[in-house]
């Protein structure tokens, strides 16, 4: 039988490598290509930003007229006298804008950066005097991008500047070009699929998209499409699923816009570059499946010699699967089933030695379970018994702290102990919705407003703590049976604990989510973490990692949570955050919420 198999051996190894080996040859051609394709596409793009420009400046520049029409202009009492010089120049500059179908609009700007004409009506008499455009156009050609909102998304906007100059060189006012979403094909003139599947888009410095090459879906301007084959390094290919999910191989490459430094990105999906080569791998793979059935066929006409040998483990294995543990079967072979009686002996002994440890340690915890209750009960009587004397106490405390005559330092002795007392008050409070869980009224609630309510109750805390609260809610989620207050004691002892974990400037993140036929509601936060030692712990009584607290609160959620047929789970990674998940039932799996 091996003989077998090692004839079969070279067939598969060669296959294997030379697979590989082309694969690696297909992708170092792609890899060239594309570092190639993306160098030579950003001096284009570059090449027609740098040609825009020297379209407007040709304009502008020597343009006595249009130096002389801004002079007339600047003063205000004179616009307003002189409607006949601004619709001379409005019209100047429509006609310049035919000239130029790149743009969306030019804007005229005088010397104190008022727009005295423009191609769009509502453009004139804008203040521009404070914007870059209008700072850096007065000493010279000036191009930056811009946003905008276009069919409810935000989309990039370019604008391009040059000086109008009077004869003598001195700067008389700012000729504006705007490039809208609409004119930003004609702008770069990125062709359609340069070639082939590869696909190729502009991003800033950002990773904001400016323009794509191929039709898709629109993409808002202020969500950064990051692509790792920005992260600086040039003339280096990256594989990585794009944004819309797909498997490429992608190189950048960059170029300067304005005072800006953009990126080139040409995508090639690998299902188009190693598609044949597949196909080839895929009719080696059943070639081989082939030679592998026949190496089968020959293994069972040898089979009939090892089937005793294996019915006596499988006899052996029920008796051990019915409980009779400890069973051994005889060996009297020296090959490899005698190997594998000997192994199923000792795994067979060891089986038993570790269900024997098994359940002693289920003992041992079934005895710590009733230590516990008995811990709980007398806890319960203790704090029933200080519970009225320690009202008491307070009324003392707030009769001696009313008192006008008590002096500075008697007055922070006072509040330290009603401090003092408060703190006895929370553990006795913790130690009796422990010990007595109170039994939850359940109606069908929507876990929405629960998060909304737990956001307004732990605001105060947040903002004293220099933490923002964030909530992602879900249209799609179903009503949970469940009890309002004992869940949002819940809920607003998980947020608090998160606010607590965090430094200012931490996140607290509340989102709702849909799993299936379960509602599942996550508190995260972007504190230190829980170290993987300690996450096994925090739901026992009486632990804690704090220096105040009875380290009961968790243990008390997780009950609550429980108790209404829920799950509360947590995940954490230490140094990024922790994410508690509450995980219920809906009371109707077809009810959504309006």
């Amino acid at each position: 039988m091996w003989f077998l198999v090692l004839s079969l051996l070279p067939l598969f190894l060669s296959n294997t490598i030379g697979y590989q080996v082309t694969r690696r040859i297909i992708e170092r051609q792609a890899q060239r290509y594309l570092i190639a394709l993306a160098t030579a596409e950003a001096g284009h793009v570059a090449a027609e930003i740098e040609r825009h420009q020297q379209n407007l400046d040709a304009e502008v520049e020597g343009n006595t007229a249009l130096a002389g029409m801004l002079v007339l202009l600047a003063d205000s009492e004179r616009r307003a006298a002189d409607a006949a010089d601004l619709d001379r120049l409005r019209v100047h500059l429509e006609r310049k804008l035919e000239e130029l179908p790149a743009f969306s609009e030019l804007i005229a700007l005088n010397a104190d950066g008022v727009a005295v004409a423009a191609t769009a009506a509502q453009r004139t008499g804008s203040d521009w005097s404070a914007t870059d455009v209008f700072q850096a156009g007065r000493l010279g050609r000036y191009f930056t991008e811009d946003v905008e909102s276009h069919g409810g998304l935000l989309t990039p906007v370019f604008r391009l500047a040059t000086p109008v100059r009077a004869s003598a060189g001195t700067a008389v006012g700012v000729v504006v070009a705007t490039v809208g979403f609409d004119r930003i094909p004609m702008f770069f003139r990125m062709a359609d699929h340069v070639v082939g599947d590869v696909h190729s888009y502009l991003l800033d410095d950002t990773g904001n998209l400016l323009q794509a090459s191929h039709v898709h879906p629109l993409v808002e301007h202020g969500r950064p499409m990051r692509s790792p084959a920005t992260d600086g390094v040039v003339d280096v290919v990256q594989r990585y699923a794009n944004y819309e999910g797909v498997r490429v191989l992608a190189a950048a490459a960059p170029l300067a816009a304005g005072s800006r430094d953009w990126w080139y990105v040409a995508e090639a999906p690998e299902r188009t570059i190693l598609g044949q080569l597949r196909g080839l791998g895929l009719l080696a793979g059943v070639l081989e499946a082939g030679f592998a059935l026949l190496l089968v066929a020959i293994v069972w006409l040898v089979a009939r010699s090892i089937v005793t040998p294996l019915r006596r483990l499988v006899g052996a294995a029920e008796r051990i699967r019915a409980g009779e543990l400890g069973v051994a079967v005889r060996v009297d072979r020296a090959d490899e089933l005698g190997d594998l009686g000997r192994t199923f002996n000792q795994m067979s002994q060891e089986l038993r030695t570790s269900t024997e440890q098994i359940q002693e340690l289920h003992d041992q915890e079934m005895r710590r379970a009733a230590q516990l209750a008995s811990v709980g009960e007398l806890a319960s009587g203790i704090a029933h018994e200080i519970k009225n004397p320690l009202i008491g106490v307070s009324s003392g405390l707030d009769l001696l702290g009313k008192r006008g005559a008590v002096d500075g330092q008697t007055t922070t002795l006072v509040e330290q102990m009603r401090e003092q007392v408060q703190r006895i008050e929370v553990a006795i409070r913790d130690l009796l919705s422990y010990a007595r869980p109170k039994e939850p009224r359940v109606i069908a609630t929507d876990l929405n407003r629960l998060a909304d309510r737990v956001v307004r109750l732990v605001a105060p805390q947040a903002e004293r703590a220099g933490v923002r609260v964030e909530t992602r809610l879900s249209t799609v989620v179903s009503k949970v049976p469940v009890d309002p207050e004992l869940m949002t004691q819940t809920l607003v002892n998980l947020a608090l604990n998160g606010i607590q974990a965090m430094e200012p400037g931490g996140i607290l993140t509340l989102a709702t989510s849909r799993n299936g036929d379960d509602v599942q509601l996550d508190i995260s936060d972007t504190g230190s973490g829980i170290p993987q030692d300690k996450i096994e712990k925090i739901f026992r009584p009486f632990f804690t990692t704090k220096h105040r607290g009875t380290g009961l609160g968790l243990a008390i959620s997780r009950g609550i949570v429980e108790r209404h047929g829920g799950r509360l789970d947590v995940r954490s990674t230490p140094g990024e955050g922790t994410t508690f998940t509450l995980t219920f039932t809906p009371a109707d799996a077809g009810e959504a919420l309006p």
